[in-house]
This record gives structure tokens, C-alpha cells and sequence, in this order.
């Protein structure tokens, strides 16, 4: 009989650490993404000052051509594209940072999740997910309306 339990206590060991195991390495693909979120964030978040200055620059040119005799309503249309989507895309930075901060708490995002519940863990990282692709969407709005601006800024 004892050994039965010893064998036992065993299997119930065995089962629990891989399970511990398995929670862990679910623990640790979150803060994979997380990091890899993070630095979309960081990368992008210097570009907001340069979207300002962007778009003051675009508005001074649109006023210099609208005060000129001929007005070429083409480009004006032009550069008041430009600066719709530099806004759009400072907007879309703006809000990714509220919803990812009302998603995640300042734990989960500076030092990972604290929990070991492998649903939880789930849930957690399905959430993370949508953030992460949201922020490769703002990431690629940004980069996509500064390429334009800095286009039109050349000619």
C-alpha cells in the first residue's frame, strides 16, 4: 500500500510540474509579445513630434499656395490628404495607447503576467494579440503618412 501511494504522490508530482511547465511557457510567450509589442510602441512614439511638425510645415506650404495668383486646387487636395492622415495616424497612436492601457495594467506590462491559470494566461494573450496587430496597423499608418508628407515636403 505504500508503495502504491508513493507512486502515486509521484505521478501527481509529474503531472503537476509539467502542467506548471506548460503554464510557463505560456507565461513566457506572453512576455515575448509583450516585448515585441512594447518596442512597436517605442519605435513609433518619437515620430508624434515629427507628425506635429509635419503638419505644421504641410498647412504653412497649403497657406503659401492658396495666397498665390493661381491656386492649383490638385496640390492643395494633395497636402490636405497629407495632413489628414498625419492626424489620423497621430489619433491612432493616441488611442492604441488608451486601449492597450485599460487591457493591460503596468504589472502585466513591465514585468509579465502574475498569474499561473493557464486560461487566464489565454485569454491574456488572445487580448495581446489583437493589441499587438492593431499596433503593426499604426506602426504602418505612421510610417505610411510620414512617407507621403516628406514626398510632398520634397517637391
Amino acid at each position: 500500500m505504500k508503495t502504491f501511494f508513493k507512486i502515486l504522490s509521484l505521478a501527481v508530482l509529474v503531472i503537476a510540474s509539467s502542467c506548471q511547465q506548460e503554464q510557463s511557457e505560456d507565461a513566457k510567450a506572453f512576455d515575448a509579445q509583450m516585448k515585441e509589442t512594447i518596442k512597436i510602441h517605442d519605435e513609433v512614439m518619437p515620430k508624434l513630434s515629427e507628425i506635429n511638425s509635419m503638419i505644421s510645415r504641410l498647412e504653412t506650404e497649403k497657406e503659401k499656395m492658396q495666397e498665390a495668383e493661381e491656386v492649383n486646387t490638385e496640390k492643395v487636395e494633395l497636402y490636405d490628404k497629407a495632413i489628414a492622415d498625419l492626424k489620423n495616424s497621430h489619433d491612432l497612436m493616441m488611442s492604441w495607447m488608451e486601449n492597450f492601457s485599460t487591457t493591460f495594467s503596468r504589472t502585466e506590462i513591465n514585468t509579465g503576467l502574475a498569474t499561473q491559470d493557464k486560461d487566464s494566461i489565454k485569454a491574456k494573450q488572445e487580448m495581446l494579440n489583437v493589441q499587438y496587430k492593431s499596433a503593426e496597423e499604426m506602426r504602418k499608418a505612421i510610417a505610411d503618412a510620414i512617407e507621403n508628407a516628406q514626398a510632398l515636403l520634397a517637391e
